[in-house]
């Protein structure tokens, strides 16, 4: 829920707009209990206070403009502060308030073009068919067991020096985008990233794709695709999402599939997901599966009880048998 925090009132001589400021976020706490079993460090466990277990803790504060004839100015500037520890340096640096989704946006007739740092269509197309709401405790664990770039939060991550152009709606229901990063390295272009995105919503039913090429080295690319669909039968609602990466140095393809379902109980809702992987380019890890189960009860409409438990396990590579289980309970608020 957004509150107007100011609104300017700069009147346009030719359109007489107001624009208008925003600020909205999220904070997002609990408590955790994290045990992973290693074959060469034995058996670890860790409880701990943190923020980020459903979510992740932001701040942004954003706004838009009526410029007339169909055009609309907006931006965002967003951060991620860690409450639960040190809230003005979150994340270690000189300037933690930089780090979030944050970007300026001119839309139209033409459709919208985005310039700045934010989420790919990659990493939407993962998060909308995730049946534990792309919840950070499944991304984590499934990172950890070294599945990232085919499962879990490591898919697309926050793309920064980005413009996105997003089509206008040539279809009902339908999204088209195509955007590309630059590494911004003199001399080469190591970093350099083109994305592109298409999803389709009518009804009950949802369907989208999404591919990611970065260049990795002077030699290297790395193609990551994410698909996905869903269908809500209004009882339960069912998802199934595939992600695949592929170095073109390499002749395997590293592929993770998640297979869900929803449950709705009035103030309550239940997310199961189960996910497989292979991973051959992976020495370590060639493979693995694992389960998240996600308990979510609304005490309102901006403030929730999050309960989550799961289990990674590797099945292939030098570190067959390592598993990583993880507990959660914790609040998490919109505001």
């Amino acid at each position: 829920m957004k509150k107007t925090l100011v609104a300017i009132a700069a009147v346009v001589a030719t359109t007489g707009a107001m624009a208008d400021v925003t600020i909205s976020g999220i904070i997002d706490q609990s408590f955790m209990q994290t045990t992973a079993k290693d074959s060469s460090a034995g058996t670890t466990a860790r409880t701990s206070v943190i923020g980020g277990q459903y979510t992740g803790s932001d701040l942004n504060i954003g706004g838009s403009e009526d410029l007339g004839d169909g055009l609309k100015a907006s931006f965002q500037f967003g951060m991620s502060p860690s409450p639960d520890s040190d809230f003005l340096n979150a994340n270690g640096d000189n300037y933690p308030y930089a780090n979030y989704v944050s970007f300026l946006a001119l839309s139209g007739s033409f459709g919208s073009i985005k310039v700045g740092q934010f989420w790919s269509p990659l990493h939407i197309t993962s998060a909308t068919y995730d049946a534990a709401d792309y919840s950070q405790v499944n991304n984590n664990m499934q990172v950890s067991q070294g599945a990232s770039g085919t499962t879990g939060g490591n898919i697309g991550q926050l793309i920064a020096n980005q413009i996105q152009y997003t089509l206008p709606t040539l279809v009902e229901g339908l999204t088209l985008q195509v955007g590309n990063a630059q590494g911004e390295t003199a001399g080469s272009t190591v970093g350099n990233q083109s994305n592109s995105g298409a999803m389709y919503t009518t009804g009950a039913f949802s369907v989208g794709y999404a591919m990611s090429i970065v260049e990795t080295s002077a030699t290297t690319d790395t193609t990551n695709t994410s698909a996905g669909v869903s269908y809500n039968l209004g009882v339960a609602k069912l998802f199934y999402s595939v992600q695949t990466r592929k170095l073109s140095s390499a002749t395997a393809t590293d592929q993770g599939n998640q297979y869900g379902v929803q449950i709705p109980f009035g103030a309550f809702k239940v997310g199961i997901q189960a996910t497989d992987y292979t991973t051959p380019s992976m020495a370590a890890n060639t493979g693995g599966n694992g389960y998240n189960i996600l308990l979510k009860y609304d005490l309102s409409k901006r403030t929730s009880v999050i309960a989550q438990t799961g289990t990674t396990k590797i099945t292939g590579g030098t570190n067959s048998g390592d598993t990583s289980s993880t507990s959660a309970v914790g609040l998490v608020h919109f505001f």
